[in-house]
């Protein structure tokens, strides 16, 4: 049970509306609304994955919109912190339910969402507009802008909303690392924005568990560089596509150590295509090769950056591992670096690709608290603290995080000085409001949430029913019956045609078919000759349990069940 904070009623005005439709007790689907009167903005738009063995055929899941279409009119923009999927991934999505003004998002997140729309051919057109570190946007009531934010992918940042009840600051993800060579959080910014009287701040919490610093990029790269260096056969590393700061080091080191890169995956491919396009890949074109052309290299001397870290069915490592891979077959002198962590909900995926590199004989090699070949992008209690302090906000709402997250930065608020009264814990949907005078309560008013399922390009918001289907088809297979009924005579023209696909070997099951067959053919004959009418929805009834009855006994298996009526 959430604890709800209350106001005094002399407390009681003006507000700006503060809630998530996606993003709190969970990981993804990040998007959060900011509302004064007859003004809104939005902040992200991302989906969340889902597990492919629950869920089959869905990848991801997206916020509801409706809330967004019916005050549209009050829709100023939708602001973009960075280019992670979680953050970006329902914009397509967004745009396809909604006539949307404008995407205000930095240089290499406007590329990426440009390339992830060209998959889909049916949403709103709209506008973009390029923010930078100096960048303010104004509006009626609003005033907006921007601090840069070091992450695991460049033109990250934090954003601070001046509104007429006070002021606003979400974090986005972020973390410190003061020796990377990428984008550095911006503490001067963070200084300045935190004198000027900070009300709330919208905390990420993804790390709030985790004590002390996370490890710096630097050492992250030298252990990268060691490994790349000793490595004799082929070496594949396989990291985020997003990580373009760490791609960037691992194409400069391959180079010195005088190996071609070769990119494989689709995101890999594309990300890196983005990023030397705006020169934020400073590297030659001539470094890289085809996948078609490695025969022509010595193992030696090849590199290759690919997808797959997160065990992902139809990534490049697993395409590899699974021998479907039209260039590639691993051989035992190959390396895999994984420079990631699985996130969650892709532990058993990574495990069973693990198993297949250990059965293909390669030499892998994983991050490890004496070897780190991976350092997160999310903030630790310690980077937290320090986050805090800086921008000393009066009230703070954990984000972006399970509940086990939220009430760790809930603690960490604590520890470092903010009242406990103060720390809103809060559900999707549910609204915080900012009062003028500095105060603010999370309320018992809630926008309707629920989640909507991502089919391919589609989004299915009843899936239900479709998702019991899809785990029949998966377990029990599909039985199709057609049958052709003579209307005049009212009797079955011929034995039915049965079909079976996933349920039960047909060819060795002849016998069972057969009594399925007859015993169709008898059943309807009888409901036929036994009416003035042909009710096809009783006749479809009783094959169903006829077809259920028989499989059942014989197979132990209760098959989707279709029937398919001709009349003559």
């Amino acid at each position: 049970m959430k604890e709800i904070k209350s106001l005094n009623n002399e407390n009681i005005g003006e507000y700006t509306s503060i809630f998530a439709l996606g993003g709190i007790e969970e990981i993804g689907k990040n998007m959060y609304v900011i509302e004064y009167k007859d003004e809104i903005w939005i902040i992200d738009c991302g989906v969340k994955f889902v597990d492919k063995n629950v869920y089959l055929g869905f990848t991801s899941i997206v916020c509801p919109f409706e809330y967004i279409e019916q005050n549209i009119d009050k829709v100023q923009g939708l602001v973009i912190t960075h280019a992670h999927e979680d953050h970006i991934g329902g914009i397509p999505f967004l745009l396809k339910q909604v006539k949307f003004p404008k995407i205000y998002c930095a240089k290499l997140t406007k590329a990426i969402i440009e390339n992830k729309l060209k998959e889909h051919k049916d949403v709103h057109p709209f506008d973009f507009e390029i923010i930078q570190d100096d960048t303010i946007i104004k509006s009626k009531h609003f005033s907006i802008d921007f601090f840069r934010v070091c992450h695991s992918i460049p033109d990250a940042f934090g954003i601070c909303f001046n509104t007429p009840t006070g002021n606003i600051v979400t974090t986005g993800d972020f973390r410190f690392d003061f020796l990377t060579k990428g984008d550095e959080s911006d503490i001067w910014k963070m200084a300045e924005i935190g004198k000027r009287d900070i009300d709330v701040l919208l905390c990420e919490s993804t790390n709030a568990q985790t004590p002390g610093f996370s490890v710096s990029e630097k050492y992250i790269i030298d252990e990268l560089r060691r490994e790349i260096k000793v490595g004799q056969g082929r070496i594949f590393v396989t990291i985020f596509a997003s990580n373009l700061n760490r791609i960037e080091e691992v194409i400069e080191i391959a180079i010195n150590n005088k190996r071609k890169i070769i990119l494989g995956g689709r995101s890999m491919i594309n990300n890196v295509g983005v990023s030397l396009k705006l020169g934020m890949l400073n590297v030659s074109k001539n470094n890289f090769i085809e996948m078609k052309d490695i025969e022509h290299f010595p193992d030696n001397e090849l590199l290759f950056l690919t997808t797959g870290s997160q065990g992902e069915e139809m990534a490049a490592l697993n395409q590899i591992a699974n021998g479907n891979h039209m260039f590639i077959k691993f051989k035992p002198t190959d390396t895999i670096i994984f420079s990631s962590n699985p996130i969650p909900g892709n532990f058993e995926s990574v495990e069973n690709l693990l198993n297949k590199l250990c059965k293909s004989g390669v030499k892998i090699n994983i991050s490890t608290s004496e070897k780190k070949i991976h350092s997160t992008g999310h903030a630790t209690q310690t980077e937290l603290q320090l986050l805090i302090k800086l921008i000393n906000p009066r009230y703070i709402v954990p984000i972006h995080g399970e509940f086990k997250m939220l009430t760790a930065l809930k603690r960490n608020g604590e520890y470092v000085g903010i009242n406990p009264n103060n720390l809103l814990i809060v559900v999707n949907g549910q609204k915080v409001k900012l009062y003028s005078g500095h105060k603010a309560e999370a309320t018992n008013e809630f926008v309707d949430i629920y989640d909507n399922f991502v089919d391919g390009n589609k989004v299915d918001k009843d899936i239900s029913n479709l998702l019991k289907y899809r785990q029949i088809l998966s377990s029990d297979g599909i039985v199709s019956i057609v049958l052709t009924i003579d209307e005049k005579n009212k009797i079955i023209d011929q034995l039915p045609i049965f079909s079976n696909r996933g349920g039960f070997h047909s060819q060795s099951s002849t016998d069972l078919i057969s009594k399925i067959i007859h015993s169709i053919k008898e059943n309807v004959g009888s409901i036929l000759s036994n009416s003035n009418i042909i009710d096809e929805d009783e006749i479809k009834k009783n094959v169903q349990s006829t077809v259920e009855f028989f499989i059942w006994k014989n197979k132990k298996r209760k098959p989707l069940v279709k029937t398919i009526i001709f009349r003559k």
